[in-house]
């Protein structure tokens, strides 16, 4: 059993999204993309007479960075239940595809189609070719190989039909076949249903060698898709770029007009840049595509929270995953994202949660909790650190530190503990001298001389930037003799950060103050090498660094 009693892992575990995988769609800006989308084949479906002509054609371009969920949507649409009536869908990825040519972009398309399509398509021709059995019962009959014992033993040619219906490996006459279609439709026509009901259709490119033949062969295509199928065409073209060959594909299908066809790019703002550059005109027709989906933002906090509780919603056939339980997941979820920059994509925190599951699971938890996200951190990125910091502290590390400081006043206790601890290993180097008997009076956490022989008082006053708090002026500010002081805080409201004052009582005091503003990953610094010093942990890479620690926060 996994947490929150679910059958099964809910997130996906490949780098790149499965078909299942992408039935789950999360995240505002992916539902947007998907309303546009939906929305597009609606109206162009509304539009559609008996003949599409040239002007039932739209373009569609979806554009954002790489993880940014861009073929997670392509495949969620194209896995659409309500879809499967409307319209016939191929997926291309060109990346997939080398060496690139018009033949084997073309080809990529057609394997782009389901089997289920064609096996649909090929049914609904046989269902037309039974339906000339009284204008042609000759050759009808010769096509399902309908002959004179079938006659004497009574059996009737639907009788015929039927099962070749049923059989896929059914091949019509092929002379039959052609004369019976000749009727309605033309030749070109006539070769695409063929090979459909022959079943060959995706190897056709063999023969199309020009960009022209190409062109005509979808069209046609997509006219007998409509005419037999009722569907419209949709084409996704992912990871399109500059490439001249694609490019070329592109800018036909988008200057033919292809009826009854919506052409989707999916494409990165560095492609749609170096398409500029390698092409105005087909820039020109993007820039006028019907709908201009931009997944920006599809990474923002609040919308990676929303597709980490959408894996787990859809899968929760016991509705074990309630409110609360998606808060403390979110809170969990936000301390990463908050914190490292590394995670802040979708595809870096599915791959977070998957193994932080896998590890709730083997520990029989009902939630995933924080123990599981930082032994995932040590297991998957081991040799991660927290960006910025100073000692290099592990994010497994930090996530500890993070998890033990919700109590804002055990926290305050805390640094001003570990600046002591940095002080005093200051000043078995000679940076400074300690002056302990002076300390812990006045409001002061800790008074030295420095090594010009400056007396300086530190004091740490957290407010974690709330509007409310504690004034971050130290009320040692007025009373203690000392030439310098620093106060560390965290707060966000310092009209004075990083600034030096001089004392209002009188030029002759000649104290300085210095607020100095220490984040998150300065106070892990701190915690960090205080949890070594006491441990008596400080390794010879860890000397330099306090040193390095000490001065960032004007310490020495």
């Amino acid at each position: 059993m996994y947490p929150y009693r679910l059958s099964l892992n809910p997130y996906p575990s490949s780098p790149t999204p499965t078909s299942d995988d992408t039935k789950v769609l999360g995240g505002s800006k992916h539902r947007n993309g998907r309303t546009a989308i939906l929305s597009c084949i609606d109206d162009l479906s509304s539009k559609l007479s008996e003949n599409p002509s040239q002007k039932d054609f739209r373009l569609v371009t979806v554009i954002q960075d790489v993880g940014s969920g861009k073929t997670h949507l392509a495949f969620h649409v194209r896995g659409l239940e309500q879809l499967s009536s409307k319209a016939a869908i191929s997926y291309v990825d060109l990346a997939q595809i080398a060496p690139r040519s018009i033949e084997s972009i073309s080809s990529s398309v057609l394997r782009g189609f389901s089997d289920t399509h064609f096996s649909e398509f090929k049914k609904e021709i046989i269902l037309y070719l039974k339906s000339k059995i009284s204008k042609n019962p000759k050759k009808v009959k010769k096509i399902f190989g309908y002959g004179l014992l079938d006659s004497l033993t009574g059996k009737k040619i639907e009788e015929r039909v039927t099962k070749c219906l049923a059989d896929p490996t059914f091949i019509p006459n092929p002379s039959a076949l052609e004369d019976v279609l000749g009727d309605d439709f033309s030749p070109s026509e006539v070769q695409v249903l063929r090979q459909i009901v022959e079943s060959r259709l995706k190897e056709a490119f063999g023969k199309y060698k020009s960009l022209e033949e190409v062109i005509d062969y979808f069209s046609t295509l997509a006219k007998l898709t409509h005419k037999f199928l009722k569907k419209l065409t949709l084409i996704e073209i992912d990871e399109f770029d500059s490439d001249q060959e694609a490019i070329s594909f592109v800018k036909a299908i988008i200057n033919a007009h292809l009826p009854s066809t919506i052409l989707m790019l999916i494409l990165t703002p560095y492609s749609y840049e170096q398409i500029r550059s390698a092409s105005n005109s087909v820039f020109d027709r993007l820039e006028k595509a019907n709908y201009k989906i931009d997944l920006a933002g599809s990474n923002t906090p609040e919308e990676i929270l929303d597709i980490v509780s959408e894996y787990i919603k859809y899968y929760d056939n016991g509705n074990c995953f309630n409110t609360t339980e998606e808060n403390e997941l979110a809170a969990r979820v936000r301390v990463i994202y908050d914190e490292f920059q590394d995670f802040r994509n979708v595809r870096s925190m599915i791959n977070i949660l998957y193994h932080a599951t896998e590890n709730a699971s083997s520990r029989n938890l009902f939630a995933i909790d924080e123990q599981a996200l930082e032994d995932t951190i040590k297991g998957i990125y081991p040799g991660l650190r927290i960006r910025g910091s100073i000692m290099s502290v592990p994010v497994s590390e930090f996530i500890r530190l993070q998890k033990n400081y919700d109590d804002l006043q055990t926290l305050e206790s805390d640094v001003k503990a570990a600046v002591k601890d940095l002080v005093n290993h200051a000043s078995m180097t000679g940076k400074v001298v300690t002056l302990e008997n002076e300390s812990n009076s006045n409001g002061l956490d800790i008074v030295y001389n420095d090594s010009y022989g400056m007396k300086v008082a530190v004091s740490v006053v957290l407010n974690r930037g709330k509007a409310s708090g504690p004034p971050i002026t130290s009320k040692a500010s007025s009373s203690s003799d000392v030439d310098k002081r620093v106060i560390l805080t965290d707060s966000d409201l310092i009209a004075q950060k990083n600034s030096v004052r001089k004392s209002a009582i009188g030029a002759s005091l000649k104290t300085s103050e210095t607020v100095v503003n220490i984040d998150r990953s300065r106070m892990a610094d701190l915690l960090y090498f205080s949890n070594k010093y006491k441990n008596n942990q400080i390794k010879d890479e860890d000397l330099e660094r306090a040193l390095a620690l000490a001065k960032s926060i004007r310490i020495c």
